[in-house]
């Protein structure tokens, strides 16, 4: 049965963030087939944030607001929870849909029927809005499968720009409530190895990068986690592929698992991370190749003189760069 604007229902988070929040829930209300619009707030501070949102969009929106704080990914559960439609999509208060998103959803559904999971691409764009990453390379093609033994090593799932099928979510225990960074990745990888997954090669949706504290990718760059957490999902998505008797199993020299963005990180974020963190980090640095030529003698220069030298570098790089770009 093919898609109808009465199966889906775009859900939109938020903790304590209004200075985009306006925007985010627009987008999913201007579509130009418009849907339900639910708004899932996860126990914010701001006890203001809730008329602000019904001032302006009225009974047009469903404002949802947890008795207690869940976190990310459980706030994420909220949504399923509430969802009273077949499908769902989930929108961070930061980022916003382009108006095509729900009717690129119908042509993906016809195309690519039955699938649990269909997305399309995402821009990337400051905090202004303007655009940072480059477009897609543009193809013939309209839209393409997922590739399950791809998709374990590397995210092709951009955020956000999701629609999913609410039965499968909840039949897979819904998101890993507690994790850290990769639960939307996680849940992807297993909604396309469910029932499989399609994606539009057309952009459908914006991610707003900024360096707020507030974001959780910032909170897991400070501590030096980032990549440990994107390899221990890499180990997880590899399990499942093998449980399904695919051959697979990780190497940390394969370039997709290895970091070639860790002297940068180490630069920003070194001096704040643990011992551990930071050595951690640093056997990566010495293990993946430069992603640009000036990272080369970073790399050999940690290589000599360690995790100190590491905390030095950092130190005196937040102090030359300014409280601005040393975030």
């Amino acid at each position: 049965m093919a898609l109808t604007p009465d199966q889906i229902t775009i859900a939109v988070t938020v903790y304590d963030r209004r200075d985009y929040i306006l925007q985010a829930v627009a987008s999913a209300l201007d579509q130009t087939r418009p849907v339900r619009v639910l708004v899932v707030e996860d126990c914010g501070p701001d006890r203001g944030l809730r008329a602000l949102v019904e001032s302006r969009f009225g009974a047009r929106v469903d404002y949802r607001r947890n008795p207690q704080r869940r976190g990310l990914f459980d706030n994420w559960n909220a949504c399923v929870e509430a969802c009273e439609t077949a499908w769902l999509s989930i929108l961070h208060d930061d980022d916003w849909l382009e108006a095509g998103f729900v009717q690129t959803m119908f042509e993906l559904d016809r195309q690519a029927p039955g699938r649990d999971l269909y997305f399309g691409e995402t821009k990337v764009v400051n905090q202004a809005g303007q655009t940072l990453a480059s477009q897609p390379t543009p193809t013939a093609q309209s839209w393409r499968a997922v590739d399950l033994t791809e998709a374990a090593l590397a995210s092709p799932f951009p955020f956000p720009g999701q629609l999913m099928r609410v039965e499968a979510v909840r039949a897979l225990g819904g998101f890993r409530a507690m994790s850290r960074y990769t639960g939307d990745w996680e849940m992807w990888f297993r909604l396309a190895a469910h029932g499989g997954a399609a994606q539009a090669m057309r952009t459908v949706a914006n991610f707003r990068q900024h360096r707020g504290a507030g974001r959780g990718t910032v909170r897991v760059e400070r501590t030096g986690e980032l990549y440990g957490w994107l390899n221990v999902q890499r180990k997880r998505n590899l399990a499942a592929l093998r449980q399904s008797g695919r051959p697979a199993r990780f190497d940390r020299q394969n370039p997709r698992c290895q970091a070639p963005w860790v002297s940068s990180l180490l630069l920003r974020c070194g001096h704040a991370m643990t011992p551990r963190m930071v050595r951690y980090n640093l056997g990566l640095l010495v293990t993946s190749p430069p992603a640009r030529p000036w990272m080369m003698p970073y790399r050999a220069l940690a290589r000599l003189g360690g995790s100190a030298w590491v905390r030095l570098a950092s130190r005196l790089w937040r102090a030359c760069a300014g409280p601005g770009h040393a975030r």
